[in-house]
Parts: C-alpha cells; sequence; structure tokens
C-alpha cells in the first residue's frame, strides 16, 4: 500500500438532482436545515412566493428577498410534479434532500 493512498480523500458528490439542489442551497443556506416554500397568491399570472428557511432548532431565519425568490424558484422548478398551486406549500429538507408537504 503507497503511503499516500489515504491523502487525498475521494469527495463525496451528490448524485440524482434534488441531492445536488439541496447541496448547493446548504452552501447559499449554511445555517438553515429545511427550506419552506408557498405560493401565496395562486390568481397572478406570476404566483407572489413565499419562503421561509429554519435551522435544526426549529428557529426560522431571515434570508434576502431576492435571494429568498430565486431558491423558491429554484425549487419550484426541480419539483414541477409537486402540485403547487394545489397545496399549501412544501417543505425542502437540505440534510436529506426530500420535499414533503406543509401542514396548514
Amino acid at each position: 500500500m503507497s503511503p499516500t493512498t489515504d491523502c487525498n480523500p475521494k469527495v463525496e458528490i451528490p448524485s440524482g438532482p434534488a441531492e445536488r439542489l439541496a447541496a448547493q442551497l446548504a452552501s447559499m443556506l449554511p445555517e438553515a436545515a429545511v427550506v419552506q416554500v408557498r405560493l401565496q397568491g395562486t390568481r397572478t399570472l406570476w404566483p407572489h412566493l413565499g419562503l421561509t428557511a429554519v435551522n435544526d432548532r426549529g428557529r426560522t431565519l431571515r434570508v434576502p428577498r431576492a435571494k429568498a425568490l430565486t431558491i423558491a424558484r429554484w425549487i419550484i422548478r426541480s419539483f414541477p410534479h409537486a402540485g403547487w398551486a394545489a397545496s399549501g406549500g412544501h417543505a425542502f429538507d437540505l440534510r436529506t434532500a426530500e420535499l414533503r408537504g406543509l401542514e396548514a
């Protein structure tokens, strides 16, 4: 065995699109554990998006408006089959890359 075998550990690269999105959002929002996305107004041509970032202790984190809108659009476009207009919103877990519905 070579003495340099363990010097360059392989970096684990997320495999699927949801995992890649979760990794990217975790780097943009390092303290966030879950990102909640809601369509606040369904009567307009372009929905009024609402985003709430929550840490692992359940506290809401402040996210600037432009960043919040960008992240909300990324999540909605990554999960078009989620039924955004019919639901009260969804929560995207950045640790597990799972999308689940919000309890209204």
